[in-house]
């Protein structure tokens, strides 16, 4: 008996004084143990939620097995890791205090509430949560749209959890924190927001696996001069109303001659000849800017520039080993049939839905290449294909929900087992013909395991619920949901897709990359697009495309104000943009009004071929210099419109302009035959092929000095080639403006 009394004597020694006092509330595991991991990044992939874990012992990455982490903690080494006897001597509270080294150093003290909970929780015995366990639902940023009248000002946000059994708690402490542009909004980790300079922002909260955010606006200093712009359609009433609100004056409208090179290219990938300029130019009709778009989205370079945009997209290349990839021929039938597609004004939702349901052989049913654009060493991974539909039809990375809970979006571990339990019963093998691949369905296979327990997750449509798809084809199930009138995900994603194609951003950027966390610029503006495309249109690709075309947003100019010389992302002016790598290939070749050699085709465009070039040896390196996509994903990023130090070497010294002005282009003698020692003529005619305009009076003057009257034939033949090239490597004509 006097051992036991020396020994509850020792005891209440070294427990911590808390420990004295009656806990208020049983302290739950996931309820506010695992906040606790997750605010102090205990659970992030950098410490203990690695691969490995750190250091020896290993969590969930960002909590998403919190029984895992239960039995890591306290029954893979019972007794190392908390000390129940004496809970302040647990190396859970000892390292997180410093006391004990430490490789994440020192997290909190023991006054903070930190400690308290985690010493409470231990105190109670650290007990698994009874089953009835409140689960959370979401949470709730409190106020959900902050203004500040000038940069400098600051507030703070409240985050509110709601739970399985009605009750709701603040959980803002626990909270991590981040902005969508720090240059803009900042936020601490106390959830305290501050405004930094003028323009539009969101700061996220993340609790749990639920990530939400407020919309914040800072506005400049002073009064608003605000004047209303005319307005031609509903694009700029949405527009302009954002604007306003960021108090931002749009550009005025771009001269004629810059909406008439950019329409043209946007539309179809071509310079406007010298015909069409003087044609335009020359017109006073008030409405020739209207009969324009409508002109250029009849013509067929426009389905060819989007079949060129879509097999970028769907990754299309052929192999000249079947066995490794998909075979020339049917790579080539896959990217004509899609060209027929936008060449017969194809609705985009069903020209999805044949690129989901296809089946049979890929030789007489190019759809079906849509399973086969994938290395075909093996069987297919229902995991990659899920992760790539979902990319492309919806706009949706959702890699990060294999392995864990997506950090900064919505998408569970169920979401994407759910997912991908679509495609377990695809199968691929081998047709009659060598180059042959078949494609079927297995309607009887089993759904996709989850990682943590092995259990089959159930079909699900990522938001949606879980349909029943027995003794159906999931695809076709999936198909015609993802394909509604109703589906905003996917209306959305073609809407922003679109949207980029003509203003070298997206409401959402990256396009593929649409997340909570990555909120659009103008949510308004996005989801009418998206509205408009589908119930309105019918998934009309060139409905769409003349909205945006008929825009005075889209027909403003690139020329800066006070005001919006700052904005990236509001579209108040046009920004600089250099056409894809296959229009701008393409355009040089117009310009020089010169035929390139094109390897292993018949073609004479660039967006015509159906690999993207990749066979062309010609002229390999200037696709690849100027960022044409690999194809070794579906992701949006292997396309680059970034400007390179190698780009322009190759237009300086390389030769693809060379050899057209130097042996084998007829465009400058034809002219100088036309118009003989009269440079004049000649030289506006390079002008307005290139640049689409005429040249300035200080250009006049400066050319015409460097024309002497002495000049013989060839004199003038270089005298003209050196005009060309100059014009063909300034910036005016590598960006559509």
């Amino acid at each position: 008996m006097l051992r036991f009394v020396l020994l509850l004597g020792f005891t209440l020694l070294v427990v911590h004084p808390l420990a004295a006092a009656e806990p208020k509330a049983s302290t739950s595991f996931k309820l506010d143990v695992m906040p606790v991991f997750m605010k102090y990044g205990c659970n992030s992939g950098d410490c203990h939620g690695a691969a490995r874990g750190k250091d020896g012992f290993m969590l969930s990455l960002f909590g998403y097995d919190p029984e895992g982490d239960y039995y890591r903690l306290l029954e893979e080494h019972p007794g190392r890791r908390v000390n129940l006897v004496a809970p302040s001597e647990s190396l859970l509270l000892q390292k997180a205090t410093g006391n004990v080294t430490h490789t994440g150093g020192k997290l909190f003290t023991e006054q903070d509430e930190a400690y308290r909970l985690l010493f409470q929780w231990l105190a109670e015995g650290a007990k698994p949560d009874p089953e009835d366990t409140p689960t959370i639902q979401g949470i709730r940023v409190q106020p959900s749209v902050i203004e500040f009248a000038a940069p400098g000002q600051d507030t703070a946000v409240k985050v509110m959890a709601s739970y399985s059994n009605g009750s709701q708690r603040d959980v803002t402490r626990w909270c991590r924190f981040l902005s969508s542009n720090e240059a803009v909004v900042g936020i601490d980790e106390a959830g305290n927001v501050s405004g930094n300079r003028a323009g539009g922002a969101h700061v996220f909260a993340r609790f749990s696996r639920f990530t939400e955010g407020s919309e914040v606006v800072v506005l400049p200093r002073g009064e608003s001069n605000w004047t209303q712009p005319p307005v031609n359609n509903y694009i700029d009433s949405l527009v302009f109303a954002k604007l306003q609100k960021l108090r931002i004056e749009p550009s005025p409208l771009a001269s004629d001659e810059h909406f008439l090179r950019r329409v043209t290219i946007d539309l179809t990938g071509t310079l406007p000849t010298p015909d069409e300029y003087t044609e335009f130019i020359t017109s006073t009709d008030p409405n020739k800017r209207s009969a324009k778009i409508d002109e250029l989205i009849a013509r067929e370079d426009f389905a060819e520039l989007w079949a060129a945009k879509w097999g970028e997209w769907l990754r299309i290349k052929g192999d000249t080993n079947p066995g490794s990839g998909t075979s020339m021929k049917a790579a080539w039938g896959f990217f004509y049939w899609l060209r027929d597609q936008f060449i017969k004004d194809r609705p985009l939702d069903e020209l999805v839905a044949d690129l989901i349901t296809g089946t049979g052989s890929n030789i007489r049913n190019p759809p079906s290449n849509f399973y086969t654009m994938v290395p075909q060493a093996g069987s297919i991974d229902p995991g990659a294909l899920g992760k790539d539909v979902a990319q492309i039809t919806l706009g949706i990375r959702t890699g990060c929900a294999e392995c864990h809970n997506h950090p900064f979006d919505r998408w569970t571990m169920d979401d994407y087992y759910g997912w991908t339990s679509f495609f377990t019963g695809i199968q691929r093998k081998r047709g009659r013909e060598a180059r042959e691949m078949l494609i079927s369905v297995d309607v009887t296979a089993r759904p996709a395991k989850h990682l943590i327990d092995g259990t089959e997750m159930p079909h699900r449509f990522l938001g949606g619920e879980a349909p029943d798809v027995t003794d159906r084809d999931p695809r076709k199930v999936l198909a015609t949901w993802m394909t509604a009138k109703e589906n905003r995900l996917f209306r959305r994603n073609l809407a922003n897709r679109i949207w980029h194609h003509f203003f070298g951003r997206g409401i959402v950027e990256p396009i593929d990359d649409i997340r909570i966390s990555n909120p659009p610029a103008n949510e308004p503006l996005l989801e009418e697009l998206g509205r408009r495309l589908a119930e309105e249109h019918g998934y009309g690709l060139r409905e769409l495309a003349r909205d945006i075309c008929h825009s005075r947003t889209y027909q403003l100019s690139a020329q800066t104000n006070a005001s919006n010389q700052d904005d990236e992302e509001f579209f108040s002016h046009a920004r600089l943009r250099r056409p894809r790598a296959d229009v701008l290939f393409d355009c040089l070749s117009q310009a020089l009004d010169y035929q390139h050699r094109m390897r292993r085709t018949s073609k004479t465009k660039a967006v015509d071929l159906f690999d993207g070039g990749q066979r062309d040896d010609y002229n390999a390196y200037f696709y690849s210099t100027f960022g044409q996509a690999p194809r070794q994903s579906v992701c949006a990023c292997e396309t680059s419109d970034d400007a390179k130090l190698s780009q322009a070497l190759h237009l300086i010294n390389g030769d693809t302009i060379e050899r057209a002005l130097s042996r084998e282009s007829v465009l400058i003698p034809a002219l100088m035959k036309t118009f003989p020692n009269q440079p004049r003529p000649v030289i506006e005619q390079l002008y307005i092929r290139a640049l689409t305009r005429k040249p300035s009076e200080s250009e006049w003057e400066a050319l015409l000095s460097e024309w002497p009257d002495t000049m013989d034939v060839k004199q003038q033949l270089t005298f003209y080639n050196n005009v060309m090239w100059s014009l063909l490597n300034s910036s005016e004509f590598l960006f559509n403006h």
